[in-house]
């Protein structure tokens, strides 16, 4: 990950600029029809997230080939998404316990609708996706990620079927604790967490 650092005068003027500017929290009753609502929204911006990322990688691997998307992944997946984040007014994640990143690792809460997720997606049932509010009180968005195509497999896939091994040990100079590795086609990989921090629950 690439970090940024400034000066504590710069850093605190940019905070003061951002709660001026904050938007007033909204209370609301999370009934049926604001989860509904809450989802779409959630949905939406996944959908945006991987549209930008997949948009930036797609370039990447066509400036200097496969290899060179794990450099952007390192070093721009991240601040893309954290960009996007603050463009859109929430807080975008993307968790998962087989991580590559270990930011990227769940919370015990996380570990638990994961694993919820997982049995459903075991049982074949639908994977809809969840509103359930946080300690703060702001709903939160979760919903499933899956690897949704075979791009993805030439650096999650098997080491020395999908994934040359050599790709592996470059990934493992980056991320010495990956678990990221081993996946098939349309497998779960991970779970959107997305906190709307302009609402906040008064009432379910």
């Amino acid at each position: 990950m690439m970090a940024f650092t400034a000066c504590n005068t710069t850093s605190h003027k940019k905070e003061k600029a951002a709660t001026n500017k904050a938007t007033p929290v909204k209370n609301i009753v999370l009934n049926d029809s604001v989860k509904k609502s809450l989802i779409l929204k959630g949905s939406s911006i996944s959908k945006q997230v991987v549209s930008v990322l997949q948009k930036n990688l797609k370039s990447a691997i066509k400036k200097e080939g496969i290899d060179h998307a794990i450099d952007f992944c390192h070093n721009r997946a991240m601040l893309l998404t954290d960009s996007m984040s603050a463009a859109l007014g929430v807080k975008v994640k993307r968790v998962a316990k087989k991580y590559r990143n270990s930011f990227n690792e769940t919370s015990p809460k996380e570990s638990d609708l994961y694993k919820q997720f997982i049995i459903d997606w075991l049982d074949r049932k639908p994977l809809t996706p969840k509103i359930i509010p946080d300690e703060k009180g702001h709903p939160v968005y979760y919903s499933m990620i899956k690897i949704n195509n075979n791009v993805c497999l030439k650096c999650h896939g098997t080491p020395g079927k999908e994934m040359p091994v050599e790709r592996e040990a470059k990934i493992k100079e980056y991320y010495p604790t990956d678990k990221a590795i081993n996946f098939k086609y349309a497998e779960p990989r991970g779970m959107w967490v997305i906190t709307f921090p302009e609402y906040k629950v008064v009432r379910k």
